[in-house]
C-alpha cells in the first residue's frame, strides 16, 4: 500500500511538472506574441511617420508598452508636433475670420484693390479656397475690379490697373485671361520705368544690333524644343511695338513718338503690316525676318526714328513671348551678369547690395572677401565710388562701377548711421557660395547641424552653379566627421541653375545605375538619359529634401530623382514646374547670346511636369505635403536672410518694416522666387515684369487707418523644417532599434553604464 502511494505521489509530481512546463511554455508563447504585437505597432508607427500620417502614428505609438523610455521619447516628439499643428490651425482660423471682416469693410468703402488683398490673405489660410473664391460676394468683387481696371486702362493709369490684375491673377492662378491682362499692364509700367525722366534707359540696351536679333530667330527655327509658330512670333513682336508707341513715358522721352502725326503714321503702318501677317495662313522664319526688317529699316526710319536699339530690343521682347518664359536674348550689357551667376565667381569686392528708397544699401558682405575683411556691414549705405556720387545710378551701373579688373583699387564712401566712412579696397576674385547651413558659427563659418545630439544635419542650396557639388561634398565631410545620422537638404526658394550641377548633386545620394533625369528635344542630339555613375558617397544616409513653389528647374531634378528612386522623403509644397532645358548660344562678336529652350526633361518615373497654361498638373508633388501660409513663409525667409548676414546685424530702421511688407506681398502673389534679387557686388537692374513687383511699394499703397495692423504673430519656427526633423529623428531611431526588444536591451544598457 505504501508503495502504491509512493507511485501515485511520483505520478502526481510528474503531472504537476508537466503542467508547469506547459504553463511556462504558454506564458513564453504569450510573451512572444505580445512582443510581436508590440513590434508590429512599432513598425506601423514608423511607417505612418514616413507617410506623413502623424496623427495616426501618434495613436499607434500610444498603444506600445515596451521600449520605455525609448518609446516615451518618440511619443513626446509626436505629441509636441501634433500640438504645434493644432496651434497653427487655430491661428489660421483666427486670421481667416479677421481677413474676411477686413475685406467686407473695404468693399463697403469701394476700395477694391485693398478688398482683393484681404480676400487673397483669407484664401491663403482658408480650409477650402475654392469655395471662398466661388462665393457670390467674391465674384461680385472680381467683376467690379475688372470694370475698375478697364477704367484705369482708358485713363492711362497702368500701375493701378496692374495692381488689380495682379491680385486677380494671384487669386485665380489657373485663369490665363488674368495673367494676360497682368502682363499687358506690367509692360506699360515697365516702359514707364525704363523711359522715365531720371532713368538711364540706354545702359541696358547698349550694343543691341539687328543682326543679332536676326541670328536669334534663325537659331529659334533650328533648335527650339518644338517647331515655333512664326506667325504668332511676328504678331507678338509688332503688338509689342504698338504698346511702346502708346507709352506716355516713351512719348516724352523720344521726339518722334511725341509728334502726334509721326506716331500715328508709325502705328498705322504697323497695324497694316500686322493685318497682312494675320491674314496669312502661316509664316516661316524667313518671312518673319522680312517683316521685322521692314519695321526696323523702313517703317521706323520713315516715321518716329527711334534708336535702333530700342526698336530691336522691344521687337524681340514681344517676338519671344509666345515661346516660353525662359527663351530670351541676353544682350551684351547683360551677358557679364548672367555669366557671373552660372560660373559662381566674379571679380569684385564681395558685397550684396540692393536699391532701397533711392539709395544703395549693403545687404551683407560675403565671406572671405575684401569688403568683409575691411569691416563693411549690413545696412551700410554706399554714397560714392572713387569720389563719384551714385545718385541717379541704376543698379546695373553701380555693379559696373564697383566691379573691375583683378587687383585694381576702388574706394567706397559709406554712410553708417550719421557717420561717413571711406573703405579703400582691392578687387579680387569673389566666390558666390551656393551651399549654406542652418546658422553661423562664432567664426562666421556655416554651422550645418540642426540637431547635433541626434545627428541631424542641414544643408541649404540656394542655386546650382559650377562649384555647388564641390561645396556640398566639403560640407558633408564635416558632418560625417561629427556623426551624421540623417540629412535635411533644403531646396526651397532655389530657382535652379545648371543641369550638370543638378546631376552631380543628385548622384551623390543615389546608387549605381539609378536614373537621375532624361531629356528629349526636337533634335535627336538633345535626347539623353543620365544615370548615377556609381554608388554615391551618401547613398545610405537617411535623407529629406525640402521644396516649395519657388523650387524650380535644377531643384526639381534633384527632388524628383530622390523621390522617384525612393531614396528619401520630399517634404513641403508642389514645386514650380519648370521642366525645360536651356542652352546658351552666342550670336556674334557683340557678346549677345540666345538663351533658348531646346528640350524638356523627364523624371525617373518618365513624366515631364512642365507647367503649361491651363494645366492642373505640374511640378514635383512632395511625399509629405506641408503648406506654409504667408506669415509662416515670411518668418522662414527672414530667418534665412538673418543667417546669411555676416558681421554685426544691420541697424533697425523704418525700411525694415517696408522689407517685411514687400516680402509678404511677393509671397502672397506667389512669384517665381520670394527671395529679393540681391546681387553680389551690386543688384542688377531688373527688366521686364519682375521690375513691377519692386515698384509696387509706395505711399499710395499704404492702407489708410481702418484695420488693426496685421502683426505676424506666428511662432519663430519653420513647420517644414520641423516636419523634416521629426521624420529623420524617428527614422534614425528605427534603424538603430529595429525591434522593441533590441530597444529595451540597448536602453537598459545605456542606463546601467557609468
Amino acid at each position: 500500500m505504501q508503495k502504491e502511494w509512493g507511485r501515485l505521489a511520483q505520478a502526481l509530481r510528474a503531472a504537476f511538472l508537466i503542467a508547469g512546463l506547459f504553463c511556462a511554455t504558454a506564458q513564453a508563447v504569450d510573451s512572444r506574441q505580445a512582443t510581436a504585437t508590440e513590434d508590429e505597432l512599432w513598425r506601423r508607427s514608423i511607417s505612418l511617420v514616413g507617410k506623413g500620417d502623424f496623427t495616426e502614428a501618434t495613436q499607434a505609438i500610444q498603444r506600445v508598452k515596451l521600449g520605455a523610455p525609448f518609446t516615451d521619447r518618440v511619443r513626446a516628439w509626436l505629441e509636441e508636433y501634433e500640438g504645434k499643428q493644432r496651434a497653427r490651425k487655430e491661428l489660421d482660423r483666427i486670421d481667416y475670420e479677421k481677413y474676411l471682416g477686413y475685406a467686407h469693410q473695404r468693399i463697403e468703402r469701394k476700395e477694391l484693390r485693398h478688398a482683393l488683398r484681404w480676400v487673397l490673405s483669407a484664401a491663403d489660410v482658408a480650409d477650402d479656397r475654392e469655395t471662398l473664391l466661388a462665393s457670390d460676394w467674391v465674384q461680385d468683387l472680381v467683376n467690379n475690379a475688372l470694370v475698375k481696371a478697364e477704367q484705369n486702362r482708358r485713363e492711362d493709369k497702368w500701375r493701378d490697373a496692374w495692381r488689380l490684375y495682379s491680385q486677380l491673377a494671384a487669386l485665380f492662378e489657373r485663369e490665363p485671361r488674368y495673367e494676360k491682362l497682368e502682363r499687358e499692364a506690367a509692360t506699360h509700367v515697365r516702359l514707364e520705368g525704363i523711359f522715365s525722366k531720371d532713368s538711364h534707359w540706354d545702359e541696358r540696351i547698349q550694343r543691341v544690333q539687328w543682326k543679332d536679333a536676326k541670328k536669334a530667330l534663325e537659331y529659334i527655327g533650328m533648335y527650339y524644343v518644338e517647331p515655333p509658330d512664326f506667325k504668332r512670333t511676328a504678331e507678338s513682336g509688332l503688338e509689342q511695338l504698338l504698346l511702346l508707341a502708346d507709352s506716355k513715358a516713351a512719348q516724352e522721352r523720344f521726339e518722334g513718338l511725341g509728334n502726334d502725326v509721326d506716331r500715328e503714321d508709325f502705328k498705322t503702318r504697323l497695324r497694316a503690316r500686322l493685318e497682312r501677317i494675320r491674314s496669312a495662313p502661316s509664316l516661316d522664319r524667313r518671312a518673319t525676318v522680312g517683316h521685322f526688317r521692314r519695321v526696323v529699316k523702313d517703317i521706323n526710319e520713315q516715321t518716329v526714328r527711334l534708336p535702333t536699339e530700342v526698336i530691336v530690343s522691344e521687337l524681340m521682347r514681344g517676338a519671344l513671348e509666345p515661346l516660353d518664359d525662359f527663351t530670351t536674348v541676353i544682350w551684351p550689357k547683360e551677358t557679364e551678369e548672367f555669366e557671373k551667376h552660372t560660373r559662381g565667381n566674379f571679380i569684385g569686392v564681395g558685397i550684396s547690395i540692393i536699391s532701397r528708397l533711392g539709395e544703395i544699401e549693403v545687404v551683407t558682405p560675403l565671406e572671405d572677401t575684401p569688403a568683409f575683411r575691411a569691416g563693411i556691414q549690413a545696412g551700410d549705405v554706399i554714397t560714392h565710388v572713387d569720389g563719384t556720387s551714385l545718385k541717379g545710378y541704376s543698379l546695373g551701373k553701380v555693379v559696373e562701377t564697383i566691379t573691375g579688373p583683378q587687383d585694381t583699387r576702388v574706394t567706397l564712401t559709406i554712410r553708417r548711421n550719421d557717420e561717413m566712412l571711406e573703405f579703400p579696397l582691392v578687387r579680387t576674385r569673389v566666390k558666390i557660395q551656393s551651399v549654406k547651413g542652418w546658422s553661423r558659427n562664432p567664426d562666421e563659418s556655416w554651422n550645418h547641424w540642426l540637431d547635433k545630439e541626434d545627428g541631424i544635419g542641414y544643408v541649404r542650396i540656394t542655386n546650382f552653379q559650377r562649384n555647388t557639388a564641390e561645396d556640398l561634398v566639403n560640407a558633408m565631410s564635416r558632418l560625417q566627421g561629427g556623426g551624421l545620422k540623417g540629412l535635411i537638404l533644403d531646396l526651397r526658394w532655389n530657382p535652379g541653375g545648371l543641369l550638370d550641377s543638378a546631376f552631380q548633386v543628385s548622384s551623390l545620394f543615389l546608387n549605381d545605375g539609378d536614373t537621375v533625369v532624361s531629356t528629349k528635344g526636337r533634335r535627336s542630339e538633345e535626347d539623353q538619359i543620365l544615370t548615377a555613375p556609381g554608388n554615391g558617397p551618401y547613398a545610405s544616409i537617411p535623407l529629406v529634401v525640402l521644396v516649395d513653389s519657388s523650387s524650380a528647374s535644377a531643384s526639381e531634378i534633384v527632388s524628383g530623382a530622390v523621390r522617384d528612386n525612393h531614396r528619401g522623403a520630399v517634404i513641403g509644397e508642389r514645386t514650380f514646374g519648370k521642366f525645360s532645358v536651356q542652352n546658351l548660344i552666342p550670336l556674334g562678336p557683340s557678346r549677345a547670346k540666345l538663351k533658348i529652350t531646346t528640350a524638356r526633361y523627364y523624371l525617373p518615373s518618365g513624366v515631364s511636369l512642365h507647367r503649361e497654361p491651363g494645366s492642373d498638373t505640374w511640378g514635383v508633388e512632395p511625399d509629405i505635403a506641408v503648406r506654409l501660409v504667408r506669415k509662416e513663409r515670411i518668418k522662414a525667409f527672414q530667418a534665412r536672410r538673418e543667417a546669411d548676414l555676416l558681421g554685426p546685424p544691420a541697424p533697425k530702421k523704418k525700411s525694415e518694416k517696408d522689407d517685411k511688407d514687400e516680402e509678404g506681398d511677393k509671397d502672397a502673389q506667389e512669384k517665381t522666387s520670394d527671395e529679393p534679387a540681391d546681387e553680389v557686388a551690386g543688384n542688377t537692374e531688373k527688366t521686364g515684369e519682375d521690375a513691377v513687383a519692386d515698384e509696387s511699394k509706395d505711399k499710395e499703397d499704404e492702407l489708410p487707418p481702418l484695420e488693426q495692423p496685421d502683426e505676424n504673430d506666428r511662432p519663430t519656427a519653420d513647420p517644414q523644417v520641423d516636419t523634416a526633423l521629426l521624420v529623420l529623428r524617428i527614422q534614425s531611431l528605427a534603424e538603430q532599434h529595429p525591434t522593441l526588444a533590441v530597444a529595451e536591451r540597448r536602453t537598459e544598457g545605456e542606463s546601467a553604464s557609468p
